[in-house]
């Protein structure tokens, strides 16, 4: 009896199991079942038209679904004097994407309480006009609302100018521009004595403001700036080449920047045995060297772990990241806006994605962030002569079409 009554219990058991995978099954029919095979194929497609020559600068394009990355390819070359070939562990310029984790640094000791994003300048920077900078919070610098006019020099007279009114080790304002760093760069605001427009009533994004942040950090810290960040933002992130960038240091995996050749020849720039490429980095492209606001070198696969670990609560608190995926301030574009160091992107068609894109000499970058998703995907290149709004789009779109991004459902 005992025995009839444990087959009649397995038999029940086995039919539960047959219906409920009977119903996973027709469930899972219902909605587009996403191919790998065929989305990868969609984006080779796609960037085998954008990044057509391999022996010309490259890119890496890597797309991760939570903690799998489900897409990687490299493209052409990250150096053009030695020939050496772009892979995802290649150290390339973050560019204006560094600012994601430059905010991160704030956000941590706004958390630990040794700053507050009501802070204004004039509290660390007393010797600057009070009121400019003492209506100025880092909430503005970090949205991008603060109001200041970008008043470094445009042309060689201003140079002139600016080197006579502020000295420092450069004699010329052309040497200033290409290898200056942050103390020299940030001299002008000594002169601000008024704004462009009252702090927090407009966007206008510019790489200026975040100079300062450096100097903020190491005021309440008491430790420098690079140290820190890599203590409390890099290594909690798992981050092991990222570093923010010395021409005293250079990494042996560290790739160049280029343009495509310009008419007139310079001697002092190395341009490709093809006389395609012009070097365009460190030296040949101003403002290359500061920090805060683009200076981040870091590899592909360390910046999408930089991504995923951001928004997996590892660095800051999920209130934390919630501020900086928060509409702060709205752009000149409807569907676009800015959060705290990053855009922030709502369509009807997909959930909210925050973004970054840029330029940086030859270095150009645009990475993306779906957050409810844990999907995030990466674009960084050591050229610039492709479309990186135009080429996100039809990125989203494949996405979207294979079924790893879903589109957005209702709040």
């Amino acid at each position: 009896m005992h025995r009839h009554h444990c087959i009649h219990l397995f038999i029940i058991s086995v039919l539960l199991v047959l219906i409920a995978d009977n119903c996973s099954r027709t469930t899972r029919s219902a909605e587009p079942e996403f191919t790998k095979t065929e989305m990868t194929m969609a984006l080779d497609s796609l960037f085998a038209t954008i990044f057509t020559d391999a022996n010309a600068p490259g890119a890496v394009v890597l797309v991760m679904d939570h903690d799998s990355i489900i897409y990687n390819r490299s493209y052409g070359m990250a150096r053009l004097d030695v020939n050496v070939p772009m892979t995802d562990t290649t150290l390339l310029n973050a560019v204006s994407a560094t600012k994601t984790y430059v905010t991160a640094g704030v956000l941590k000791l706004c958390e630990q309480g040794r700053l507050n994003l009501s802070d204004t300048l004039s509290k660390f920077f007393p010797d600057y006009n009070p009121r400019v900078f003492g209506r100025i919070t880092l909430r503005h610098v970090l949205s991008h609302t603060s109001g200041l006019p970008d008043i470094r020099p445009k042309d060689d007279a201003e140079w002139s100018k600016f080197v006579n009114t502020f000295p420092s080790a450069f004699t010329s304002g052309s040497d200033l521009a290409l290898y200056g760093g942050d103390k020299e760069l940030t001299a002008f605001f000594q002169a601000v004595d008024t704004l462009h427009f009252e702090p927090g009533t407009e966007f206008n994004y510019q790489d200026i403001p975040y100079l300062l942040i450096p100097k903020v950090i190491e005021a309440v810290t008491d430790t420098v700036f690079e140290d820190w960040m890599r203590k409390n933002v890099f290594e909690p992130a798992g981050l092991r080449n990222a570093q923010f960038y010395n021409p005293a240091k250079p990494h042996r995996r560290m790739a160049h920047g280029y343009a495509p050749a310009s008419e007139v020849r310079n001697e002092n720039v190395f341009r490709s045995s093809d006389g395609r490429w012009d070097e365009c980095d460190y030296g040949e492209t101003p403002f290359f060297s500061t920090r805060a606001d683009h200076g981040i070198f870091t590899s592909p696969k360390g910046f999408i772990r930089w991504i995923s670990s951001l928004y997996g609560g590892k660095v800051i608190s999920e209130e934390s990241l919630y501020m900086c995926t928060a509409v702060a301030t709205h752009t000149q574009n409807p569907e676009i806006q800015y959060g705290l160091g990053m855009y922030v992107q709502d369509v009807d068609w997909m959930p909210r994605k925050a973004f970054h894109t840029s330029v940086n000499g030859g270095f150009s970058v645009y990475e993306a962030a779906f957050p409810r998703q844990q999907l995030f995907y990466l674009i960084f290149a050591n050229r610039p002569d492709w479309n990186r709004l135009e080429t996100a789009l039809k990125v989203d779109s494949i996405l979207l079409r294979y079924n790893v991004l879903t589109e957005r459902v209702p709040d």
